[in-house]
């Protein structure tokens, strides 16, 4: 179990404080990049409507102040996995802004890394070991079998609907002894203290949210042992889950924990609308002002820091075997 994050003393007497906020390639096909727009927002337009969530500036920002808080839970690990020292070549699935890829190319830059998203959103110059690729993971990959040493995701539960094809997927593309390693943060916001007022606004969105995705055959409060039982189905050994906690909010009493709350608590009240949008309107039928309504609620109560929640977040990583594993 994550261990629980001690909140500041004075916290308690601050209901109403809020967060100060003001404290690829060069040619792709028109299919690619012509998007879609609704709500204000932009989408993708390949595959379109298999993601539900925006790809325009504000989304990559989310994106990248969510990886900054992670990386702060995670101890700036890029990953758990004992893979081996002799990589040549590494997968991002989901791969967004490429932030991860770019970290990964600087550590390792002997080894070539791919990131794949169906948005061509990513650094139009990067690392020479770098390669980004549109395409969506949820169809037949092109790859060689056994062409990966390590294949990575983080946060991908608003996005593959056939985890089990997935690891399949993996099992087959990486060479053996190769990992799979998944970092995922459950829409499930929790308290260790019960600290969550009456009919808490945050529950109610984490409930709606669910509810919504649901209509396409997805989970969002997982649990790392979920992920590990999808794993060992494919076929993975080993398979190792690491539990955490990304807290919402400026409330802990630990420095990096209030540092890791503060970029998790910007990216969820710049980016909340993105989440929620789509889902609610094209999946529930809501109108665009009672969700914007339902948000406002939303964001003053994660701003409070009288409410000590967070999101459980899961490192899980597992081993495709080798041909000795296979005869013991």
């Amino acid at each position: 179990m994550a261990e629980s994050i001690a909140a500041q003393s004075d916290s308690s007497n601050a209901d109403d404080d809020l967060f100060d906020e003001t404290s690829y390639t060069t040619s792709v096909e028109s299919s690619i990049t012509d998007y879609k727009y609704e709500h204000g927002r932009r989408y993708h337009a390949y595959q379109e409507g298999r993601y539900l969530l925006p790809n325009d500036e504000i989304e990559q920002n989310r994106l990248d102040l969510q990886y900054h808080a992670v990386r702060l839970v995670f101890g700036d690990k890029l990953f758990f996995a004992p893979v081996e020292m002799d990589l040549k070549r590494i997968l991002d699935v989901g791969t967004g802004t490429g932030i991860w890829v770019e970290d990964m190319a600087d550590a390792y830059p002997d080894v070539e890394i791919y990131g794949i998203d169906l948005s061509p959103i990513q650094p139009r110059w990067s690392a020479p070991n770098v390669k980004y690729q549109v395409d969506d993971v949820e169809q037949p990959w092109t790859y060689p079998s056994s062409h990966f040493d390590f294949i990575h995701t983080r946060i991908m539960l608003g996005s593959l609907r056939d985890w089990p094809n997935f690891f399949t997927q993996c099992i087959k593309h990486l060479r053996p002894g190769g990992y799979v390693e998944c970092q995922e943060i459950a829409v499930d916001a929790r308290t260790d203290d019960n600290s969550f007022p009456e009919n808490s606004a945050l529950i109610k969105w984490c409930d709606i949210q669910q509810e919504a995705m649901w209509k396409i055959g997805m989970e969002l409060k997982i649990t790392g042992n979920m992920i590990k039982d999808q794993m060992v189905g494919a076929g993975f050994v080993d398979v190792v889950v690491k539990e955490f906690k990304t807290p919402i909010g400026q409330w802990p009493k630990d420095p990096k924990m209030r540092e890791t709350g503060a970029f998790q608590l910007v990216a969820m009240l710049e980016g909340i609308g993105g989440l929620t949008m789509a889902l609610w309107t094209r999946l529930l039928g809501w109108k665009k002002d009672d969700v914007e309504e339902e948000l406002v609620k939303v964001r003053k109560e994660m701003q409070s820091t009288s409410v000590h929640s967070y999101w459980p977040t899961y490192a899980v990583y597992g081993r495709k075997p080798v041909e000795q594993d296979e005869e013991s």
